[in-house]
């Protein structure tokens, strides 16, 4: 077998092996994350995940986002559009769906947006913290795949934020404290 033969046989396998990896690039979803830039401890904010469907016959679509651990995630069908068709917050864990019609599924360039709320954990300390989460989906005729969500992946808690329970029960006792000397006060000089 001559050098040009194995050439041509090589660039063939290597067209063959780089096929699928082509087709999955072309198919990707693109899911993007938004996030604020910070956040307050205590603070109830926002999460949305954006993507549009890559194909025709787009369909089995499972979003899973992570957030710190201690932090709690509130999500709802409603808040998804197109309305999502299950979905589930497990402590700091938001699972969402959509599940196109069998065998039809969702047609090329629809766009999908996920949200959900997330709430700072009263113990949380200032500091950057890390979301982490994939999109899974199905293609008819090109089967599973699963990517990472790209976009915003952390947040920043900063001081400040919301007054906590026990400030203000500190505030109530202080001013309890202060009226009850000044009516002692008032009281001894009668």
């Amino acid at each position: 077998m001559g050098l040009r033969a194995v050439v041509v046989i090589g660039v063939v396998l290597l067209a063959v092996a780089l096929m699928p990896v082509a087709i999955a690039l072309a198919q990707e979803a693109n899911a993007g994350r938004g996030l604020p830039d910070s956040v307050h401890i205590g603070e109830t904010f926002d999460v949305t995940v954006n993507f549009a469907a890559p194909a025709d016959n787009f369909n089995a679509i499972g979003l899973t986002d992570l957030c710190p651990d201690g932090w709690n995630v509130t999500v709802d069908k409603t808040w998804c559009t197109p309305n999502a068709d299950a979905v589930l917050a497990t402590g700091s864990k938001a699972e969402i769906s959509w599940f196109g019609e069998p065998e039809v599924g969702f047609a090329k360039d629809i766009s999908f947006s996920a949200l959900y709320k997330v709430t700072v954990a009263d113990d949380a300390s200032t500091g950057i913290y890390a979301f982490d989460g994939s999109l899974e989906y199905y293609v008819a005729t090109e089967g599973p795949y699963l990517g990472n969500i790209t976009g915003g992946s952390q947040v920043e808690v900063v001081p400040g934020g919301s007054i906590s329970v026990w400030w203000i029960v500190g505030i109530v006792v202080a001013i309890a404290v202060i009226v009850a000397a000044v009516l002692l006060v008032r009281r001894r000089k009668a």
